[in-house]
């Protein structure tokens, strides 16, 4: 028996167009959202908003995504045994990877071959929030140690991790956000981005030259300021289908990637030596 605040897809496309299916959907997920938001704001706890919206996020994800994507909190481990900082979303391949190490709270270590995109959450973004964000998905940067084409489409480079920021208020103007990601990119750069026109295709010619740390803010309700494959910055003022654009755009990539291979043996020289280290004790 359905429930008529969560009705399954079939009664929507019974009688309804795809367009409006699809809005219809947007609609239920920004409802969570914007609920979640209220609710944080009555909470007045820091820790418990952020907490929570973390959850709201990766809730929604473990809905909508397809089985084959793990949803999780947690850290990043390369071969070489080094950690990323705690991060709130990250998105990686369950069925193809292990998961190195769950605590009782749910949290992960996973490798990086494994993982397709990281999210930092934030309840309300400024200036200040936005570079803690670019820190800490700067420590997911650095263990790729240089990025390596995943990609099966032969005019985009794709180079996972895909790194993100998603806030669930930012009071300022969309474009003193972009003029705010900009400058931080400055601050924070690398020479790669997530994805770019390949040299096989006809836009590599437009390569502006510049490369971006984070893929893209995305602000709920308002819109996003994201990386375009040929190195300029757009704004997107998606207002309510803010969400929706950023799921559809990662959906749409994770189609195009092929994760590398794992390899157990350069993650058991790690996890060996620390556990003889313990024996030894």
């Amino acid at each position: 028996m359905n429930n008529k605040n969560n009705p399954r897809i079939d009664d929507y496309s019974k009688s309804k167009p795809l367009v409006e299916v699809m809005q219809s959907i947007n609609e239920r997920f920004n409802s969570k959202l914007f609920e979640g938001r209220e609710n944080g704001r009555l909470i007045n706890h820091n820790l418990e908003y952020g907490l929570g919206a973390e959850n709201i996020l990766r809730g929604l994800f473990e809905e909508i995504l397809p089985s084959k994507y793990g949803v999780g909190k947690g850290k990043i481990v390369n071969s070489e045994g080094i950690l990323s900082s705690h991060q709130d979303v990250i998105i990686y391949d369950k069925l193809n990877y292990p998961t190195l190490f769950t605590d009782e709270n749910k949290n992960l270590i996973v490798p990086l071959e494994s993982v397709y995109a990281v999210i930092e959450v934030k309840t309300k973004t400024d200036s200040a929030v936005l570079r803690k964000a670019f820190e800490g998905l700067k420590t997911v940067s650095d263990l790729a140690q240089g990025g390596e084409v995943k990609s099966t489409n032969d005019l985009v480079d794709h180079k996972p991790p895909k790194l993100m920021i998603f806030s669930f208020q930012d009071d300022r103007a969309i474009k003193t956000i972009k003029e705010n990601y900009c400058a931080l990119s400055s601050e924070f750069p690398r020479d790669w981005s997530f994805s770019r026109y390949s040299e096989k295709s006809p836009g590599h010619e437009r390569d502006n030259g510049y490369h971006y740390l984070v893929s893209g803010v995305y602000i709920l309700g308002v819109g996003g300021v994201y990386a375009m494959l040929n190195g300029s910055v757009a704004i997107g003022v998606w207002k309510n289908n803010t969400f929706g654009m950023l799921l559809s755009g990662l959906l749409s990539t994770f189609n195009q990637i092929k994760l590398g291979d794992y390899h157990p043996e350069s993650y058991v020289s790690w996890i060996g030596a620390g556990a003889r280290e313990i024996h030894e004790r």
